[in-house]
């Protein structure tokens, strides 16, 4: 924890959790960066049984959410942070890290429905487990301020056109099937960063400059990237994972020995 002096800070009231976030993703390599940019995970968020139900009343009215999380697993902070995109550090208050004084999160998501002391919702960016401390709900009128300057975030964040070619288009059917969500989880992010940057596991092709190869938990996604007309050509989707690779933390849906097997029988070139 970076605090000069600690016996200077101030705490003001207490902070309850009010509920849980599960959903299937435990690691965050496997999240978007942000929440709300499409194709992030479903989660359930299970209220305390200790609040009653009337809470929730007319909430089930809005499409969109603003959760305010407590993220649990950021580990201290430092007044200035590297972003993931690269670049040179920014004060952390000046960036989205969750390394901060204090590790809240915020995050707008799509409301799905609420059943009981359960709220269902839909591109969201936190890991399962993740306390919830508040929810609000997401006013358009005042939230959303088209054309606003957004700082050194604005430096070459113009998102990409993402095509699928063949084989990738088969093959990410043939996945989608069987529940593997590399189209849903995976894909969105590479309209927003194609290229390799800081924890994201891209390399270019020695052999072919300008076609990349994205790690993605057990599966390697093959494609072209134009900058100059900012499209993403996925070219073919292949299997990472080697026969005698054990099991592993960050392991997930789609990642045992068994469907990468079929895969590979299915698309044997």
């Amino acid at each position: 924890m970076a605090t000069e002096n600690p016996d200077s800070l101030a705490t003001i009231g207490q902070v309850e959790v009010i509920g849980t976030l599960h959903c299937d993703v435990t690691q965050k390599g496997d999240l978007p960066r942000q929440s709300g940019l499409g194709g992030g995970p479903a989660a359930v968020i299970e209220l305390e049984r200790s609040y009653p139900l009337s809470m929730l009343d007319d909430l089930e009215g809005f499409d969109r959410l603003w959760l305010i999380s407590w993220l649990d697993r950021a580990q201290g902070w430092k007044p200035r942070v590297l972003p993931p995109r690269g670049g040179s550090k920014r004060g952390v208050l000046a960036t989205r890290a969750p390394h901060r004084p204090n590790p809240i999160g915020l995050s707008a998501v799509r409301l799905d429905r609420i059943e009981g002391n359960r709220i269902f919702i839909e591109d969201h960016d936190l890991l399962d487990g993740t306390p919830i401390i508040d929810i609000k709900p997401y006013l358009p009128y005042s939230d959303a301020h088209p054309g606003s300057a957004a700082g050194w975030a604005e430096e070459g964040w113009a998102p990409h056109e993402v095509v699928v070619e063949e084989p990738a288009t088969t093959q990410l059917a043939w996945l989608s099937q069987r529940k593997v969500p590399l189209e849903d989880r995976a894909l969105p992010t590479l309209r927003f960063r194609p290229l390799p940057t800081r924890g994201h596991r891209v390399k270019e092709m020695a052999e072919r400059p300008g076609v990349y190869t994205w790690c993605w938990r057990t599966w390697r996604i093959d494609y072209r990237v134009d900058t100059d007309a900012h499209r993403v050509s996925i070219e073919a989707i292949r299997s990472g994972r080697a026969a005698d690779r054990g099991l592993h933390e960050a392991d997930g849906p789609g990642d045992g020995l068994e469907i990468h097997a079929q895969f590979n029988d299915a698309f044997a070139r």
